[in-house]
């Protein structure tokens, strides 16, 4: 245990600890601004601090103590448990507009399209795996049937909830691990359907009336987008419109950051600090910009690349398929939603209602996300341990 200790990633988990004290202190300064409790556990600051907490503790143990391939072991029983439960959720109150939480008592709540995610990794992971183990792997589109039903259903019933951000993540995730997984050929055309994607949305920014009209006129008219998701579209290519409603959170997290302008208004003394809608949850980022400005925001940014960084050096140094696949799904799901969270606070991307990973109050995505953290550090372990046995 020592030898593993002494090889631990200790810059990744010095990493995480700056970024849990982040997110509390954050906390802390939005519950002074709003007269929220600060004290007890109906304080959303210190709940958050006992998930962090608990979160790098069992990332620690997972690490230590957990062998990352029994996971392959159990992928199915995972993946039929976290499909159970996004079932569930329909039978649950909706919260905010969307049937995504079942309720724990206590004030507690389990988000399943959290664990959905692992799950997918997993078995996305185990069948990349045993393509490239075979004697014969042949990679390719023959494949690709299979590895998107195991996208579809969790994505199918998480966009059903609806949350949409949770289900982009998904795809993310998706994306991430194909391009790794097939051939030069094939990655080749991913590549240029991307930059195709890119291209289309350089000319929808540029011509914000005439994509407006093909929005609600196509999108919305046959059903391929509801409305409220068409809005959220309609506000990343106008930024004026529809100040008052659905543009309304983005427009004030912009000019929250833009207030912080260099080093900020100082902790605590944040001039929009409470005023911007969900601003503990998905623009939690404004409240940083506010109150620490560019410096602090660039310094976060430079944090997440750290924590990217790290795991896909584990990925390059996993002697397994299966240990690459695994981080590289974790890799994906971690960098996608970094960029989209603190993206539609700057008008980058639409608003998905993303939250900022370690960073975003919350109980089941700290959680998890910690828990995906010690996955990847135990595939680290146990690569070294092979290679000097």
């Amino acid at each position: 245990m020592q030898k593993s200790l002494r090889r631990m990633d200790w810059i990744l988990v010095g990493v995480l600890v700056v970024l849990a004290a982040c997110s509390c202190a954050s906390l802390y300064s939005y519950a002074l601004a709003r007269n929220l409790p600060l004290h007890g556990l109906h304080a959303d600051w210190l709940k958050q601090a006992i998930f962090e907490v608990l979160g790098l503790v069992v990332m620690v143990v997972t690490a230590l103590f957990f062998d990352y391939r029994t996971l392959r072991k159990v992928r199915w029983p995972l993946y039929a448990c976290t499909t159970l439960l996004l079932l569930v959720v329909f039978q649950m109150p909706a919260i905010n507009g969307a049937q995504a939480w079942i309720p724990l008592g206590g004030g507690f709540q389990l988000q399943p399209s959290e664990l959905a995610k692992v799950s997918m990794i997993v078995l996305l992971a185990h069948y990349m795996a045993k393509v490239e183990e075979s004697e014969h792997p042949q990679y390719g589109l023959r494949h690709l049937p299979a590895l998107a039903l195991i996208l579809l259903i969790p994505f199918g019933l998480t966009l059903k909830e609806p949350a949409l951000g949770q289900a982009l993540v998904m795809f993310a995730i998706f994306m991430t691990m194909y391009v790794v997984f097939t051939t030069r050929i094939y990655l080749t055309l991913l590549t240029l359907v991307l930059l195709g994607l890119v291209v289309i949305c350089g000319i929808a920014l540029d011509h914000p009336s005439q994509s407006a009209h093909f929005v609600n006129d196509v999108l919305v008219k046959h059903h391929l987008l509801q409305s409220y998701q068409a809005d959220r579209i309609l506000t990343w290519l106008d930024p004026k419109y529809d100040l008052q409603h659905t543009g309304y959170n983005v427009h004030w997290a912009q000019i929250a950051i833009g207030s912080g302008q260099v080093f900020g208004e100082g902790w605590l003394n944040g001039t929009l600090t409470g005023h911007v809608p969900n601003q503990e949850t998905d623009y939690i980022f404004s409240l940083i910009g506010d109150e620490f400005g560019f410096v602090g925001g660039s310094v976060l940014v430079f944090l997440f690349l750290i924590l990217v960084y790290r795991l896909v050096k584990v990925a390059a140094i996993a002697q397994e398929p299966f240990g690459v696949y695994l981080a590289v799904g974790f890799v994906g799901m971690f960098a996608f939603q970094v960029f989209e969270n603190i993206g539609m606070d700057v008008y980058l991307s639409p608003s998905t209602g993303i939250t900022l990973p370690f960073v975003s109050y919350g109980g089941t995505s700290v959680l998890v996300n910690y828990l995906c953290v010690g996955i990847v550090l135990s595939i680290s372990l146990r690569q070294k341990r092979l290679r000097f046995a």
